[in-house]
């Protein structure tokens, strides 16, 4: 019998990680697979690909490259994004269509990243990185309305939730993206937070409370994503005092 497409696609992304696993083996350090997800135009690519270039994965030539073209194209901002959005489909339209595959090392950890779709037509390819995940992030837009947006009935941020606690993710970092356009406003993280957490670990859910992380962050300018010299690099959000 011949595979269907969503199972060949499960089988190929397989394929990918256990190449990325193979090559990093002998290093010794435990793997984690990790999924991004969450509402179209969330930011889910550039906080990503920011995140690669800020940790060296990728060079000054290359990201000056994709600075330039993205501009040539009327998308600057959309630059770091191509630092998984590979195919030029995705480039044109500017959404993430197949799972991009990167790895990268914490001092702990070997980490292979799958950045999904946020996009309703593309929630077979999201089921597939999702399927293959240890723990996830959930990437929401601060911005007024557009968080609302995406948490409303039949928006992709409820679910990409529910398919990640269905497909047997237990751990799920929240990361609220793009707070810098709302000018670091504390109170609108505390609300979206909490309207987050009072969905994720209801019953409808279950996720439990202790398995959840809230993070504000900006993925455009790369504030929040690192840990410098032991502590985290939270330039402008001066009432952000760590995990919670």
């Amino acid at each position: 019998m011949s595979k269907t497409p969503q199972r060949a696609q499960n089988t190929k992304m397989r394929k990918e990680m256990e190449q990325v696993l193979t090559a990093r083996a002998g290093e010794g350090k435990p793997r984690v697979s990790l999924v991004v997800v969450g509402h179209v135009d969330a930011g889910k690519s550039t906080l990503m690909g920011r995140l690669l270039y800020e940790m060296g994965q990728v060079s000054d030539r290359t990201m000056h490259k994709y600075e330039k073209d993205a501009k040539a194209i009327g998308k600057a901002s959309f630059s770091f994004a191509w630092v998984l959005d590979q195919h030029e489909s995705e480039r044109a339209r500017g959404v993430t269509i197949d799972v991009a595959i990167k790895t990268f090392e914490t001092p702990s950890r070997v980490v292979t990243m799958l950045d999904a779709p946020g996009h309703k037509d593309f929630i077979p390819n999201m089921i597939s990185g999702a399927a293959q995940a240890d723990v996830a992030l959930l990437v929401v837009d601060a911005r007024q309305g557009e968080f609302e947006s995406g948490f409303s009935q039949g928006g992709q941020t409820r679910e990409h939730a529910q398919l990640l606690h269905s497909l047997g993710v237990k751990q799920l970092v929240v990361v609220v993206n793009k707070l810098e356009a709302c000018g670091w406003d504390q109170e609108r993280f505390d609300q979206i937070s909490a309207e987050l957490q009072e969905y994720l670990s209801s019953d409808t859910l279950g996720f439990e409370p202790a398995d959840l992380q809230f993070l504000p962050a900006s993925g455009l300018t790369g504030c929040n994503l690192l840990v410098v010299n032991g502590e985290e690099d939270a330039r402008g959000i001066e009432w952000w005092k760590g995990d919670r």
